[in-house]
């Protein structure tokens, strides 16, 4: 825990840390009204009002997550596979928009947690996939106890927040 918190305090830049913090909070607000008024529609509208919350909510995850990285400064040479770092855009959307389309074309408690969870697991496939595109001089490994917990919290976390917000 101390090496994360010596991280965070000695290798970030916290004005762009809080530049990613105002983005995560100003597009999971938007992303949320635009929910809203996906669950009142119906047809093409629908649709289209999911659409556009899976674009907010999986541009701002992805804006969210690339800044926070942006401000990581390992003191280092480091760089960013362009290819991989538009995959990740690319599976915000998706899993994003799968998630939400669930929750809210299925309806239910069930299908909540479900989307919830798919929208977890799509900001943990995103950020490894962040991540992977990260080039620096040296070694990256990954702990994959840790990887799993990661994914196992990300889905029950993501499932109880879309339950709680659409019940």
């Amino acid at each position: 825990m101390l090496t994360v918190v010596g991280c965070l305090v000695e290798a970030h830049d916290f004005r762009l840390v809080a530049l990613a913090a105002g983005i995560c909070a100003l597009s999971a607000l938007t992303t949320v009204c635009l929910v809203s008024h996906a669950r009142r529609a119906g047809g093409w509208v629908q649709a289209g009002w999911l659409a556009v919350a899976a674009t907010a909510g999986g541009s701002g995850i992805w804006a969210t997550h690339f800044i926070a990285m942006l401000a990581f400064a390992p003191g280092v040479p480091s760089g960013y596979d362009v290819a991989l770092t538009g995959l990740s855009l690319a599976i915000a959307f998706a899993l994003v928009g799968s998630g939400l389309s669930l929750a809210v074309l299925v309806g239910g408690r069930a299908a909540a947690w479900a989307g919830g969870a798919i929208l977890g697991l799509g900001i943990a496939a995103m950020h490894y996939t962040g991540m992977a595109a990260y080039d620096v001089a040296g070694h990256k490994t990954w702990d994959p106890a840790t990887v799993g917990v990661s994914l196992a919290l990300g889905a029950l976390l993501g499932g109880a927040a879309l339950a709680a917000q659409l019940g």
